[in-house]
Formats: C-alpha cells, sequence, structure tokens
C-alpha cells in the first residue's frame, strides 16, 4: 500500500510542480493546484519512510533518498509559511527547492537496478 501511495503521489506532484510553476502567480488555479501538489508532495515524502533503500543504506532501511524526502518535507512547509506570512519571493524559493528536491528523488529511481527504471525499460 505505501508503494502504492508513494508512486501515484510521486507522479502526480512531479506532473503538477512544473505546471504550477508556470502558471500565473496568485491566481486561483495557482493556488488551487498548488494545494493539490504541495498535498501530492507530502504524501510522496512521509510514504517514502515505509519504504527500504536498497541502495547505500544509512540506518536501518533509511538511505540517502530518505534525506530528501525531509528536504521536500521541511521546504513545503516553510514555503507555505512564507505564503502565509505574504513573502511571495521566498515562497517561490523553497517551493522550487522542495520540486528540484521531487526531481533529484526521480532522476535517482532511474537508476540501474531501480524499480522505475525497470518500467522504462532503461536497463
Amino acid at each position: 500500500m505505501a508503494f502504492t501511495l508513494h508512486l501515484y503521489a510521486s507522479f502526480l506532484a512531479l506532473a503538477l510542480g512544473g505546471l504550477v510553476l508556470m502558471l500565473r502567480k496568485g491566481s486561483l488555479v495557482h493556488r488551487t493546484l498548488g494545494a493539490i501538489w504541495v498535498s501530492s508532495m507530502v504524501l510522496s515524502a512521509l510514504s517514502s519512510f515505509w519504504l527500504g533503500s536498497s541502495l547505500l543504506p544509512l540506518v536501518g532501511h533509511f538511505g540517502p533518498v530518505h534525506l530528501l524526502s525531509v528536504w521536500v518535507l521541511v521546504s513545503v512547509t516553510v514555503g507555505l509559511i512564507s505564503i502565509l506570512r505574504r513573502k511571495a519571493r521566498q515562497h517561490r524559493q523553497w517551493m522550487v527547492g522542495a520540486y528540484l528536491g521531487l526531481l533529484g528523488a526521480f532522476f535517482g529511481t532511474l537508476m540501474p537496478g531501480r524499480w522505475v527504471s525497470a518500467q522504462f525499460g532503461l536497463w
């Protein structure tokens, strides 16, 4: 169940993140899709903690990719607090940072031996 949740939330966040970043800032569509994006980012990050890291486990089943999950949780939290305080520039920086963390995790899944890379027939 955690894997399925993680997979769908991650792909939704990956698709929506780029779209939200391109939309006119502050519009109803930006805010609505942004809320869905934040929710999918949080679900993706939280569900990752139930998944083991077969590559370079650091502590127990946690590996380097779990550090990106922590980064995403911190980034979206600070980004949300920033926009609530009307600090749009800071909000944008943190949200872009969260999206870059997601992109880093995604590119990590394309490495040899990973499930996603096998599904795309890369290795």
